[in-house]
């Protein structure tokens, strides 16, 4: 009899166990959940926007709740990293152009532009940034997507004219910082169509 108690014992408190892991399980889904949640919030709260499959590109680029805030900068990046390296003016200059958009030095946001100004970032986030970038423009009011327009290509020329030419003869803006802010271009003028058509 004592030993039929101590299996009953011994069975009752693993099925205890059991669900407490479960349940302890099932608690830290929901955490998880709601942390991605208020992350994903975080995002779109920045760029006033709440489209999920912009959210969704942010997350899957690998933007948080604190590089979100460089976005923009992207772009000008990939102009500066265009040549396979970035001089000194260029450094400068999208250093300059990050304090005028409120990027703090030590901040998470800036930390990560060094990171970006020492090594490049994939293709593939450049090319996904801009999907964003492309997104974003779609889906803000006129006035703001031509801010957001105007924003990325003036900075993106200056980081471009920069540096280049030799002993500061020639063109500044080399054929392959030319052929990238096109393409930006087109990307954009896509993307004003987009967003007309979808008021129209």
């Amino acid at each position: 009899m004592a030993d039929n108690d101590s299996i009953a014992s011994r069975g009752s408190s693993m099925e205890e166990q059991f669900f407490l892991k479960a349940e302890a399980e099932l608690l830290e889904k929901v955490r998880a959940r709601a942390a991605k949640e208020n992350e994903r919030r975080a995002l779109g709260d920045y760029h006033e926007v709440d489209d999920p499959e912009l959210l969704k590109a942010f997350e899957e680029a690998g933007y948080d709740r604190d590089t979100v805030h460089v976005l923009h900068l992207v772009p000008i990046l990939q102009v500066a990293w265009a040549d396979g390296k970035i001089s000194a003016a260029e450094r400068t200059e999208i250093l300059k152009i990050a304090a005028a958009r409120d990027v703090a030095e030590g901040s998470a946001a800036h930390r990560k532009l060094l990171g970006w100004l020492e090594a490049p970032p994939s293709a593939d986030f450049f090319k996904r940034s801009m999907g964003i970038i492309a997104g974003l423009v779609e889906v803000f009011p006129e006035a703001k997507r031509t801010a957001l327009h105007g924003d990325v290509m003036a900075s993106a020329l200056a980081v471009a004219s920069a540096s280049g030419g030799f002993l500061g003869l020639g063109g500044k803006v080399s054929a392959v910082e030319q052929a990238m802010l096109s393409t930006f271009a087109d990307t954009f003028e896509k993307a004003h169509q987009a967003a007309l058509q979808k008021k129209g």
